[in-house]
């Protein structure tokens, strides 16, 4: 089908589609895939969409939303449709009327427009559904007198009715199913507001310093790119005297956008708990503005009272390590909060830290912003009223990223697989000892960075719908390990599968490792940590696995004691597959060799 065959099907369609939809519930229908694959598929052909661009097209996460949208992102500014600023085409269902807009996110527009940009706490969040939409008028009044679009383009005032779409909403064109234009004619509308999107990103993003700085410290659309960000990151910390391994930092923070839950292990003093501190002072988060914090850990910890507080004997609540920093960061949503727990298995974390694991599960988007399940209710302190007032029902706020750092000895605990089902293990074993006594610059600065920065686009595996090539290509590969982890009943289960896919799914959108890189340390993260045992099955199936990171091995059918060493050396041939994963595998059937047990944590 052409362009305007596929507009045409849409305008006219749709409205009956919905309705069906609605009534039957079946979700699955294929108009979906029309939307979400066929429309973006034929965008694609446009000589405008480069590889900067992302299409992606949208009927509704799970139910069928009253306005589809198919849009364009410039990936240097954004890759979601709830933030930025973008090209996107919307379908007026009622009408059959189809607009061509540039148009704005509402998320972070909302989160910027309490009033005196003051935290008030009242206990339930207030409506500011008016000041985001004159928000938004704003915005798109400024961003036109930038890029000063055609006339005929800012004559379009009502879209679909939708506050946020009509507010958001810079320039827009209207086409009537009466009056569909041909082929050539929506291609060339299409770049015209190309053009303009392009232009946008030059005087927004290519501007002189100081208007840079400007857009930097407003957190909004015109951030830096991800690349950008993480390369000044990696230049803050290397100019405070630390060397990481290289795509270290580019990991950290994958893993903290898929799942705000890392454990970083290894061994002691090679820089885990200052990796935290630098990473968070580098995106603007400190000490001295409550935005970072460091907990040590304390071997009797046992429950999550230690955490949140507990009603004394005498009915007056006291505070725990962390819900007045969780509190903090549950009001001030803009701003990612990390959050240290210092070795953090000298006591059993599945006790001491049960309930953020559970709650953590509970997260949904819910008009935009990522809400849960309270993790303390509003009964929690008793009767002082005074502690209730004060922090009220606290949930797992949307910027709070949880970081643990470990090392494993005779002094603490193994961890159990409910918490490392939960987390990106990042294991540290690269030591620098050489020091550097080159005059270093100035310290690389990076005004606030907002919390879209590591906000979660995923959380269901249905939100990655538009993807469903890549999402199906990344299932497969995990299916085939999984088949090989069934042989010693170390097999993952969903939740496994769907982080590590928002973890590929990030990083291809971010363009930040190689695909086979990412795959290579979610193999590490997310599945390794979990092995152990003493069976023999463990060290075939630790074998086959092998074979699976490194290409075609048959070593492992030999009865010798000296298989790791075979291993060692195939995995440093270029062509192995996974190569950090082939040699962590290495060192656990060594390990086996000498122990008759194995572990992850060596």
């Amino acid at each position: 089908m052409s362009l305007h065959d596929d507009f045409y099907k849409l305008m006219n369609e749709y409205a009956q589609v919905f309705d069906l939809v609605s009534s039957t519930k079946n979700y699955k229908h294929p108009f979906g895939s029309f939307v979400r694959k066929e429309i973006p598929a034929s965008l694609k052909k446009s000589d405008s969409i480069t590889d900067n661009f992302m299409v992606k097209g949208s009927c509704g996460a799970g139910r069928y939303t009253s306005v589809p949208w198919i849009a364009v992102f410039d990936k240097r500014i954004t890759t979601s449709a709830q933030r930025g600023v973008y090209i996107v085409y919307l379908l007026n269902k009622e009408t059959k009327e189809l607009f061509l807009t540039m148009n704005q996110g509402a998320t972070d527009v909302s989160q910027d427009s309490s009033d005196d940009g003051k935290l008030v706490f009242t206990g339930i969040a207030a409506s500011s559904s008016s000041k985001t939409t004159e928000k938004l008028r704003q915005r798109a009044k400024e961003i036109r007198s930038k890029i000063k679009p055609s006339a005929e383009f800012t004559t379009v005032e009502v879209i679909t009715g939708s506050a946020a779409y009509d507010a958001g909403s810079i320039c827009a064109i209207k086409y009537t199913i009466a009056n569909l234009p041909e082929e050539d004619q929506l291609y060339a509308d299409l770049e015209a507001f190309m053009a303009l999107y392009r232009k946008y990103y030059d005087v927004t993003q290519h501007s002189d310093k100081q208007s840079e700085e400007t857009h930097e410290e407003k957190g909004g659309e015109t951030e830096l790119g991800t690349k950008d960000v993480l390369t000044k990151v990696k230049a803050y910390i290397e100019n405070k005297g630390f060397a990481y391994e290289s795509g270290l930092i580019e990991n950290f923070y994958l893993s903290l956008k898929s799942k705000p839950f890392v454990i970083l292990a290894g061994t002691s003093g090679t820089g885990k708990t200052r990796l935290v501190k630098l990473f968070a002072e580098a995106v603007g988060a400190n000490t001295n503005n409550g935005r970072y914090k460091m907990v040590s850990v304390r071997p009797d910890w046992s429950d999550s009272s230690d955490l949140f507080g507990h009603v004394d004997l005498n009915g007056k609540f006291v505070p725990g390590a962390i819900i007045d920093f969780v509190k903090r960061a549950e009001l001030d949503i803009t701003h990612p909060y990390f959050l240290c727990l210092d070795e953090m298995n000298l006591a059993r974390v599945e006790y001491y830290l049960s309930d953020i694991l559970s709650v953590i599960e509970t997260r949904d988007y819910v008009n935009g912003r990522i809400v849960s399940d309270p993790l303390v209710s509003s009964s929690y302190y008793g009767t002082d009223s005074a502690a209730a007032g004060r922090y009220g029902t606290v949930l797992f706020p949307e910027n709070l990223y949880i970081i643990g750092t470990v090392n494993m000895d005779e002094t603490t605990f193994p961890f159990s697989k409910k918490v490392l089902d939960r987390a990106n293990t990042i294991e540290f074993s690269y030591v620098d000892l050489l020091p550097t006594f080159e005059p270093s610059e100035s310290t690389p600065t990076i005004s606030e960075i907002s919390n879209d920065f590591l906000k979660a686009d995923y959380l269901l595996l249905a939100q990655c719908a538009d993807q469903q090539d890549k999402v199906i290509k990344y299932c497969t590969e995990l299916q085939n390990l999984n088949i090989i982890l069934q042989q010693a009943s170390a097999h993952v289960g969903y939740r496994v599968r769907d982080e590590i896919v928002f973890y590929l799914l990030n990083n291809t959108a971010a363009d930040l490792l190689s695909e086979r890189e990412a795959m290579d340390n979610a193999i590490m993260q997310k599945v390794l940590p979990r092995i152990q045992g003493s069976s023999a099955s463990v060290k075939k199936m630790l074998c086959n696995l092998f074979r699976f990171c490194a290409s075609d091995f048959e070593g492992y059918q030999t009865e010798t004691d000296d298989i790791s060493a075979k291993m060692l050396k195939v995995a440093q041939n270029p062509d192995c597959k996974y190569k950090k994963s082939a040699n962590k595998i290495a060192f656990m059937v060594r390990r086996y060799e000498e122990d008759g047990f194995t572990s992850y944590w060596l």
